[in-house]
């Protein structure tokens, strides 16, 4: 009856003892676990790559810059960013941080391309791999806005009153100001004036005759960048005029034999005026030959009176004319009147092209009669020619 109960009991104390292993396998299971996992570090995560963003306040070279670079750096990690110029230059930038954010600000004064390039290395010995970002900015120089334009009155004007308007009005800087403006005006492809528009940007000029017109001007900013342009051009029609009259006034010297002087030649002060008509063979031409008729008549000092009449044919020339001619001296006077060969010439006062309004002239006669003994029949007079001609009419097409 006692070898039951002690068997139970051996079963009793066989289970307790599997049980007390198993527990103590357990804890050193477990305890092995929380060792290895208190002995080993915490994972890294590797960093991003850093993010760059590089803008312009404008696209001309006189443009702010702002760099902004987004990166979160490891422990020992090293940020270098850098702008590259459009000729090359390189240059380290020094950069403000605000947690993972580090930021540039500048100003970029050169046409181009600029580029920045941000690069992180890890830590010395860490074997992290490189980062790199970049982003590049274009910019134009900001030349001036250029403009131009040429206008001729619509109705046909006299060719002294008529001018072209040259108006660089409308030219503006980006920024800043006009510093100075030119304006260069062309006639069928040839300047023929030059004008100062800085101070005063519409400006005017008499036009030399008809043609095609156009205008380029070349302006400069404050900052001296300069923009330049032309204009449409614009044409004029000259209308000149076949003929004109003409009004002189002259004074000189005269010299003759006459038989109310009884003790040989003497000479006399002479002055009077004469009218006559100009006809140019081409009077659209600078360098043309003009026929002139004229009647005239004059007083000697003493109080002889007489007149004459005159053909001649001259050159004109830019400046002025030359020619010759012939005429009848002293008519009404059997004693006096006498024929005679002249050469005269002239320049314009002021200067114009064309025959000017105003001539200064001189003329030189030999008389017929005795025309052998120059030194005893001849007149010298100088004095100051009016052109009665419209000049030309122009009028734009």
């Amino acid at each position: 009856m006692r070898k039951p109960q002690q068997d139970g009991i051996m079963m009793n104390h066989s289970s307790l003892l599997r049980r007390r292993w198993a527990q103590r396998l357990g804890g050193a299971a477990l305890a092995a676990l929380f060792t290895a996992a208190a002995g080993a570090s915490p994972a890294e995560t590797p960093p991003d790559p850093p993010i760059l963003h590089f803008e312009a306040s404008d696209e001309y070279s006189f443009a702010a810059a702002r760099i902004t670079v987004d990166a979160r750096l490891m422990p020992g990690a090293e940020l270098t960013v850098s702008l590259t110029s459009p000729s090359g230059n390189r240059e380290v930038l020094t950069m403000s941080r605000d947690g993972h954010r580090h930021t540039w600000t500048g100003q970029l004064g050169e046409v181009g391309t600029w580029q920045a390039e941000a690069v992180v290395d890890g830590p010395s010995g860490s074997g992290s791999e490189r980062l790199t970002a970049s982003g590049s900015v274009s910019l134009r120089a900001g030349e001036p806005s250029c403009s131009v334009s040429v206008s001729a009155p619509e109705v046909p004007t006299h060719y002294l009153d008529a001018h072209i308007v040259v108006d660089t009005c409308e030219a503006s800087a980006q920024t800043g100001q006009i510093a100075t403006r030119y304006a260069r005006v062309l006639r069928d492809g040839v300047q023929v004036a030059t004008l100062d528009s800085t101070n005063t940007c519409e400006r005017s000029f008499v036009v030399p005759g008809g043609g095609d017109y156009e205008a380029t001007l070349e302006v400069v900013d404050d900052r001296g960048v300069s923009g330049s342009c032309t204009s449409p051009g614009l044409g004029v029609d000259a209308r000149y005029p076949r003929f004109w009259p003409t009004l002189d006034f002259a004074a000189g010297t005269f010299r003759t034999s006459r038989a109310d002087i009884v003790d040989g030649p003497r000479s006399a002060l002479v002055g009077g005026s004469g009218v006559g008509i100009m006809i140019p063979h081409h009077s659209d031409e600078d360098r043309t030959t003009s026929f002139h008729a004229r009647a005239g008549g004059g007083r000697a000092h003493n109080n002889w009176l007489g007149s004459a009449v005159d053909f001649s044919i001259t050159r004109q020339t830019p400046g002025g004319f030359f020619g010759a001619g012939a005429g009848l001296w002293g008519i009404g006077d059997n004693d006096l009147m006498d024929a005679g060969i002249f050469g005269t010439g002239g320049f314009n006062l002021p200067y114009y092209t064309r025959a000017g309004p105003v001539q200064m002239l001189f003329e030189i006669r030999v008389f017929a009669r005795h025309i052998t003994d120059f030194s005893q029949n001849y007149s010298g007079m100088l004095g100051v020619r009016y052109n009665f001609r419209p000049t030309h009419l122009i009028h734009t097409r």
